[in-house]
């Protein structure tokens, strides 16, 4: 293979590492640009030099996507690899997030494990058959992904564009082992109301982080009775968190507002609406003023049957390519993009690195891992798993 080595992939993941799509996460963003376009502009160049299509999406006006399609042996449907472009913040190590660092294999910098070492493991799969003059059984679509990491909005504007797809491959860290099935999540805030007061006096009040402390034993009783009713063979049971919260006006007087942010997460065969719904209806028993806020995100669960024949092509190249003859599916209680292609296409989850990296301080990926996600993607890409007319 010429397009596919080590060398290469340290290459392209340091560039892209380099460049500071950032997610803002909600926050302001003052740059004229979208978060992605300097990476778009990178990975279209990439691509100048072959007969490719190249089109940019743009979700929102702070973010772009990219797709590249490539023409196959039959018109269609596609083959669909798919990685995101932006990434989490690195505000605790802003001073070498961006500075693409080689040590021991491994190559250091914010994106690296999630999800540009998938992203430029597939750039490499897709190059290979290009500079072979190879056409593959499918047309193959290689999605650069916009706004993973907070509103999903980039695989949802491709979603709604309705291609017809066979087969999709989604990038994340996943130590190259193929995920069947994740969790879906919604996102909102919860706010609980009181009524303020000296706190010399606090009987005169109604203390809203008091009524917040029973909203969080609720959730924590609703997420037990949730694991008595939903188990899966792949992951961990369905997850109620609270990530913030915020309350209080002084310190001297009693909180007439606190605000609760839920992170609920589910298995395959619950709706996150109807979830939803069914929480609010229990925290209504408590007899607190509480209101709700818009949903900041709601996504589906995915789940590929194990049966599946593309799946099952993927376990068999994983294994012969990592050396690993026991590997077996998995499933991950995280959400990714796979949820909004899941329903028109045979899914996975796959890409190097681990999980545990992502987001973290000194993020890291193994170079050698990306450049075998490569031969992976590209064994895919060219397998016949469907019977396909020349």
């Amino acid at each position: 293979m010429t397009a596919i080595s080590v060398e290469r992939a340290a290459r392209l993941l340091s560039d892209l590492v380099a460049m500071r799509t950032v997610n803002p996460m909600g926050r302001p963003y003052a740059s004229a640009d979208p978060v992605e376009r300097e990476a778009v502009e990178y990975i279209a160049d990439l691509f100048r030099p072959y007969p490719v299509q190249v089109q940019r999406l743009d979700p929102s006006p702070i973010h772009q996507s990219l797709v590249i399609t490539v023409e196959g042996r039959a018109s269609g449907p596609y083959t669909l690899l798919e990685s995101h472009i932006d990434t989490a913040p690195a505000d605790d190590w802003p001073d070498v997030a961006f500075v693409p660092r080689v040590r021991d294999g491994r190559l250091y910098g914010r994106g690296a494990c999630d999800a540009k070492g998938s992203l430029v493991a597939m750039i490499m799969a897709v190059e290979e058959l290009l500079a072979a003059g190879e056409r593959p059984p499918l047309p193959v679509a290689l999605l650069a992904a916009a706004d993973e990491e907070y509103g999903q909005s980039g695989i949802r504007q491709f979603a709604d564009l309705n291609w017809p797809l066979r087969q999709a491959v989604i990038g994340e860290p996943t130590r190259l082992r193929p995920i069947l099935k994740h969790k879906g999540v919604v996102r909102w805030d919860i706010t609980v109301h009181g009524r303020s007061a000296h706190s010399s006096q606090p009987e005169l009040g109604c203390d809203a982080i008091a009524g917040a402390m029973r909203v969080m034993a609720r959730l924590e009783e609703h997420q037990r009775r949730l694991r008595e009713r939903f188990v899966s063979r792949l992951m961990t049971g369905p997850t109620i968190t609270v990530t913030m919260i915020r309350g209080g006006r002084t310190r001297n007087s009693v909180a007439d507002e606190c605000t609760l942010s839920v992170d609920y997460r589910m298995l395959p065969g619950m709706s996150p609406g109807e979830s939803r719904q069914e929480l609010i209806s229990s925290l209504g028993e408590l007899g607190l003023e509480l209101s709700h806020g818009e949903v900041q995100l709601m996504a589906p669960p995915m789940a590929t049957a194990e049966e599946d024949p593309f799946a099952q092509a993927a376990l068999q190249i994983c294994r012969r390519v990592t050396g690993r003859s026991q590997m077996a599916f998995a499933g991950a209680p995280y959400l990714t993009d796979g949820a909004w292609v899941a329903d028109r296409a045979s899914t996975i989850v796959l890409g190097p690195g681990g999980i545990e990296n992502a987001h973290a301080v000194d993020e890291y990926i193994e170079i050698e891992e990306v450049a075998r996600a490569a031969r992976i993607y590209y064994e895919l890409l060219m397998n016949e798993t469907y019977p396909v007319s020349p």
